[in-house]
């Protein structure tokens, strides 16, 4: 059955029946009435040639962190310190600080914040309930609320950003479909109009660590900590993402759950332990090598012994002679690999015979001609 019938499925199965199934599908189809978030896939700031980097992509620049550089958090601040020294001085430059802050409790919202400092002028701060959100999606909003104010200031002509996600620093200028496509839709309106209105506009994103709890992001921060709790009343604002993680959240919690029992997990699987010595729980990763990992794990992996348990007509045999090609052989035994002395145990150990030999647990090449 395809995903498509399952979700065809799920759409006609009654309220009654819903209740009592939990798989994604079910899930996702539930969750997407609480989904309050709208989304323009035609919208004209989306539009091929039209939109704000391809018209302005000169004006807009992304001054990035790299925390692994020699004395990188000194460095950062210095030149934190040094942009905005040269910005007070200078009544065309306006600072903002943005951040957001997420509750403890499920119950509550989520803020976004910002604090706006122009030579000459007093500092403005906000702060803005964010909704049912993830910290991405609230910082997101910041920047946007921040960039629409101030491009309404006088003599404004180069905005100086202060963020700690520069990954929603350059989703704030990308109009395309994706959660919190609103706010960024409002960002790159805003800017093409104020870019238009002077050559010599220009905005620039600083990445602002929060370890550094650095001038006007800091202010920020305490400025989103400011407030109350907020509750979420009836039917708060919500985000893509957010609906996300709510249903990988709730899967993992019932696969967790259901993996406790030995007659769910199989008896072929292999138990591993963190370095700590605690049992490695299921998780959801994309592809790559995670796919080898887990069919190492469940004994699942293109080797002999897998296709003699099901009846599969390949070889059982190893590429190196021994009879059978067993999870086992291959971890310890085989001559082809560089193996180990025992079956992995720890998740480290597993993945240093992955990094040794990428080949192993893998499905064969094919043959001279094919493919």
């Amino acid at each position: 059955m395809t995903s498509a019938n399952l979700f065809g499925a799920a759409c006609w199965a009654s309220d009654v029946r819903r209740k009592k199934v939990h798989d994604t599908i079910t899930q996702s189809s539930s969750l997407l009435k609480e989904l309050t978030e709208e989304f323009s896939p035609c919208a004209e700031e989306n539009t091929p040639g039209l939109r704000l980097m391809d018209r302005y992509q000169e004006r807009v620049s992304f001054i990035t962190f790299d925390p692994k550089e020699e004395n990188a958090l000194p460095r950062r601040r210095n030149l934190l310190n040094n942009a905005y020294a040269q910005a007070k001085g200078d009544q065309s430059k306006v600072c903002c600080g943005v951040d957001c802050s997420i509750p403890k409790r499920a119950s509550h919202q989520a803020v976004a914040s910002f604090v706006i400092e122009q030579a000459g002028h007093d500092h403005l701060a906000s702060s803005w309930v964010a909704g049912k959100v993830l910290s991405a999606d609230a910082e997101l909003f910041a920047i946007r609320m921040a960039v629409c104010k101030v491009v309404l200031l006088e003599n404004c002509h180069h905005i100086i950003v202060f963020t700690d996600s520069m990954a929603m620093a350059r989703r704030a200028v990308d109009p395309s479909v994706h959660s919190g496509q609103a706010h960024s839709l409002a960002v790159c309106k805003a800017l093409a109009l104020w870019f238009s209105s002077s050559e010599d506009n220009k905005v620039e994103f600083i990445a602002t660590p929060s370890k550094l709890e650095w001038g006007l992001q800091h202010a920020a921060h305490h400025c989103a900590r400011s407030l109350p709790p907020i509750p979420m009343g009836r039917r708060p604002a919500t985000s893509l993402d957010a609906m996300r993680r709510r249903i990988t959240d709730s899967a993992l919690d019932s696969w967790t759950t259901m993996f406790r029992d030995k007659s769910y997990r199989g008896h072929h699987f292999l138990p591993l332990v963190e370095t700590k010595g605690t049992d490695v729980a299921p998780k959801y990763a994309g592809g790559g090598s995670w796919l080898k990992f887990v069919g190492e794990e469940v004994n699942h992996a293109p080797i002999g012994d897998y296709y003699r348990r099901f009846n599969i007509p390949e070889s059982y045999a190893c590429s190196c002679g021994a009879e059978r090609q067993t999870r086992e052989h291959l971890f310890t035994r085989c001559p082809n690999l560089d193996t180990n002395r025992r079956t992995p145990k720890l998740v480290k150990e597993l993945v240093g015979y992955l990094q040794k030999n990428p080949l192993a647990f893998g499905f064969k090449p094919p043959s001279d001609g094919i493919g």
